[in-house]
Formats: structure tokens, C-alpha cells, sequence
């Protein structure tokens, strides 16, 4: 026999932990209905310092093709550019899931803060690349420069 057979679980522990869990799970409840908010992000004072609207398709080669509206094509070679592929997955399958197609562009922005951000325009979702470190945060910056400069 063990000493747990001999002495009864310490009720203190137990109601706290059913507390925490209920409490837990009626806060995401209450938020998901919109019976209370989940908090505001700071404002910010930015001002948009470039910006760009993009489109962007595969290639059979396993290439993407960035189409900068107004400003020509940049090629992202196969097997390259992990970082862009990954974000732009994640906002294509918030499109699909909203059943809406490739027809409007993303808007990659650098900000006078120096923070980087891509919108959806279909969506309205934003993502924070600076959140993801200076190089991935360059990725987009890159494919906001014209080929020209960035050959020089």
C-alpha cells in the first residue's frame, strides 16, 4: 500500500487547479462571442515612408514571380526565399478559407519607425516582419527595389 492510499488528495490543490482551467476556458469563451475584448495594440505615430503593392505566383520551375504593380517583375529562384514563401502561405490560406481569390494584391509597407509590415488587401490581416529579425525583414524590403538597383 501506498502512502496516497492511506491519505486523501489534498482537496486545496485540486479546487484551485478546476478554477484555473474553468477560468481559462470561460475567458476565451467570453472573447470569442465578443462579450469582452482582447485588448488593443499600442498606436503608433508611423507614417509610411515606402510602400508597395504586390502580386505574387508560381512558377513550373518552383520559382515565384513578384509582380510590383507599376514597377515591373522580380523572380524569387526555386529553392530560395523560405522566408516570403512561408508568410505568403499562411495569408493565401486565410483567402481560401475565406473563399476569396488572387485577384487583389498584397501591400508590403516600410514604416518611419523602421517596422515592415505586409497587409492582404482581401483580408485586411497584417503581418509584422520586423517581429521575424532583420533578414527576413530585408526580404520584402528587397523585393520592394526596383531589379535595377539591386543589380548595382
Amino acid at each position: 500500500m501506498s502512502n496516497l492510499d492511506e491519505q486523501p488528495f489534498p482537496r486545496a490543490p485540486l479546487i484551485a487547479a478546476i478554477l484555473v482551467v474553468g477560468l481559462t476556458v470561460a475567458g476565451v469563451g467570453a472573447t470569442r462571442l465578443g462579450l469582452i475584448s482582447p485588448g488593443v495594440a499600442e498606436a503608433s505615430n508611423a507614417t509610411a515612408v515606402a510602400s508597395a503593392d504586390m502580386r505574387f505566383a508560381d512558377r513550373a520551375d518552383g520559382g515565384v514571380v513578384v509582380t510590383v504593380i507599376d514597377d515591373g517583375e522580380r523572380i524569387i529562384p526555386p529553392a530560395t526565399g523560405g522566408f516570403v514563401r512561408g508568410v505568403l502561405r499562411g495569408l493565401v490560406r486565410d483567402r481560401r478559407a475565406q473563399g476569396m481569390g488572387s485577384e487583389q494584391p498584397f501591400r508590403v509597407t516600410e514604416w518611419s519607425d523602421g517596422k515592415v509590415t505586409i497587409q492582404d488587401l482581401a483580408t485586411g490581416r497584417v503581418v509584422k516582419l520586423d517581429a521575424f529579425g532583420p533578414t527576413n525583414r530585408q526580404a520584402f524590403l528587397d523585393l520592394m527595389t526596383p531589379p535595377s538597383e539591386t543589380a548595382a
